[in-house]
């Protein structure tokens, strides 16, 4: 069993606005935003002028677009034309957004856009990955993931947050997720490649039994980020 305390990275994540004060001295006129759909309707998804998606299902994410900081007017439309989520969302410079598209917490017949904002990293040592949680289950209001040997990484994640990163070496690992109880939720394996970042997002419900983690690719691995 490995000392995840000594594994900590140094940039965690305590919601977009965190990341100004630490990126003030980067000169970048860009960042990259995508969509993640948890909701199980299929969904169109406007930015500004630019049609991100159209019939984007439960699960399912857009590519990144390429952005300038600025504020953004967001529409979200049923597939048959109903106006869903209305709002503006702010992109700061030099980072990746994955903008995910939830059940609000307070009402979950009404939807909210969570950003989960990333940050390129350039001190990760050689054969150590990088993995953290997003829960976005909204009817599991705080999970805890471990490995195999019993090491939690993740605790107390509670459901709309984002973990910190946690660097761990390289390789394969079964992960179990669980309730606060001990209970598990689910397995998921991961191959964790040397200096790679990993958003595992948990989507789906309790009640409809289809609870999955889903680890797309994180921009920060191949988008040109300072």
């Amino acid at each position: 069993m490995f000392d995840i305390n000594r594994y900590y990275n140094t940039y965690p994540y305590g919601g977009y606005m965190d990341y100004s004060v630490m990126m003030a001295s980067c000169f970048c006129k860009k960042s990259y935003f995508r969509v993640l759909n948890t909701i199980n309707l299929p969904l169109d998804i406007q930015v500004n002028d630019i049609l991100m998606a159209e019939n984007l299902k439960i699960g399912e994410f857009t590519k990144y677009v390429k952005f300038p900081p600025n504020s953004y007017h967001v529409l979200i439309h049923s597939e048959d034309g109903n106006l869903l989520f209305e709002s503006d969302i702010d992109i700061d410079y030099n980072l990746t957004y994955t903008a995910v598209v939830s059940a609000d917490e307070e009402d979950q017949n009404e939807i909210c856009i969570l950003m989960v904002p990333e940050q390129k990293a350039h001190h990760m040592t050689c054969n150590m990955s990088a993995l953290r949680l997003a829960n976005l289950c909204v009817d599991e209001p705080e999970v805890v993931l471990s490995v195999s040997d019993g090491t939690v990484l993740f605790s107390d994640i509670k459901y709309g947050k984002v973990s910190s990163n946690v660097a761990i070496p390289s390789g394969r690992y079964t992960l179990h997720l669980k309730k606060p109880d001990g209970t598990e939720i689910l397995e998921h394996c991961i191959d964790a490649a040397p200096y790679m970042h990993y958003t595992l997002f948990i989507v789906g419900k309790q009640k409809d039994n289809n609870i999955k983690i889903i680890v797309p690719e994180d921009g920060v691995n191949y988008l040109d980020l300072c």
